[in-house]
């Protein structure tokens, strides 16, 4: 247990591939902390980019800076390694791509002085395309629109997700080391979808959550990133993975499996799944087709618009150009 007089200590952990460009403003944004981490732990995954030459360069002037190298794995394996040498009470998972607002830490640590037995400090994010920042222009995303200290469990988990404050993405939280050893949390090996039953298992089972709205993480958007260019239906078998993951969860912490609860955090998977199947005119296995039909008959009993989509592709593409124009000619007046 940590005195209630000692500062919490953070551990980093930051997976990157071929994030060379971005890699200074990452590096930036938390060395410039007001009240830094103590450990910084870069995993390279295999970078065919310039990236481990910097980073080494980088490493051997900031001492709070490991940098871990090894062949491709994949993020959950990368985050993973970095864990395995975390010394922090509490670890922070980044992209490598992506900043930090310089006060996130420094806050972090006011709210833990008042509320020490917290294993979640949840926050929203910021999302700019990738432009040189002088013309950036920065969109509020993943928003927390509840406030303040929350017990965990189920009951405040439909608080959250009926506030559209649940997110699913790790780099929205500061989590407690003594949760994720307690749960013994992994990745999952997937592209897609793997920080999902990650973040459902620590709703679930952390001792308090505290939520503000303020924006700490200022998202990098880019077409060509692998979450956004998947075209296949491993974007859509992530997610059955993903939500079995957690379904498994449940089963081993004698919860219920409740179908309504799991509907409900992973609606918007769920929604963007169908969207993928069209969109991409995705072929789907012979196997996982019953899977599919129950997807598809559990998301358009409660979306008007989904089904126009599912059924009505080229209306609902019509639909949603006119809708388009219209706001581009609504801009301009």
């Amino acid at each position: 247990m940590m005195s209630s007089h000692r500062i919490p200590t953070v551990s980093v952990i930051i997976p990157n591939w071929n994030c060379a460009p971005w890699l200074p403003e990452a590096m930036s944004s938390l060395l410039r902390q007001s009240s830094p981490p103590e450990q910084i732990i870069v995993i390279d995954d295999g970078s065919s980019d310039s990236s481990v030459a910097w980073l080494t360069a980088f490493a051997a002037q900031h001492p709070q800076v490991m940098l871990l190298s090894g062949e491709r794995g994949g993020v959950s394996a990368a985050r993973m390694k970095g864990l395995a040498v975390a010394t922090g009470d509490f670890v922070y998972f980044m992209d490598a791509d992506d900043f930090v607002s310089t006060d996130l830490f420094a806050d972090f640590r006011r709210v833990q002085a008042r509320h020490e037995d917290i294993d979640l400090f949840c926050f929203g994010a910021k999302m700019f395309f990738d432009l040189p920042a002088a013309q950036r222009h920065y969109q509020t995303i993943h928003q927390r629109h509840v406030s303040g200290l929350l017990p965990g469990g189920s009951t405040s988990l439909r608080t959250l997700m009926q506030h559209q404050s649940a997110h699913r993405v790790v780099w929205s939280s500061i989590i407690s080391r003594r949760l994720i050893d307690q749960l013994a949390l992994q990745f999952l090996p997937i592209q897609n979808h793997e920080d999902a039953p990650y973040m459902f298992a620590l709703y679930l089972q952390a001792r308090n959550i505290y939520c503000t709205s303020q924006s700490y993480y200022y998202k990098r958007f880019m077409v060509t990133s692998l979450s956004q260019s998947t075209r296949d239906f491993s974007y859509v078998k992530n997610y059955f993975i993903a939500r079995q993951s957690s379904e498994q969860f449940l089963r081993e912490q004698q919860l219920p499996v409740d179908a309504a609860l799991l509907d409900s955090y992973y609606q918007t998977v769920m929604h963007s799944c169908l969207a993928q199947i069209r969109k991409n005119h995705m072929v789907i296995p012979t196997d996982w087709q019953p899977q599919v039909n129950q997807l598809v008959r559990n998301v358009l009993q409660h979306s008007a618009r989904l089904k126009l989509m599912w059924y009505c592709p080229t209306i609902y593409s019509g639909l949603q150009a006119c809708r388009e124009q219209l706001g581009r000619y609504s801009a301009r007046r």
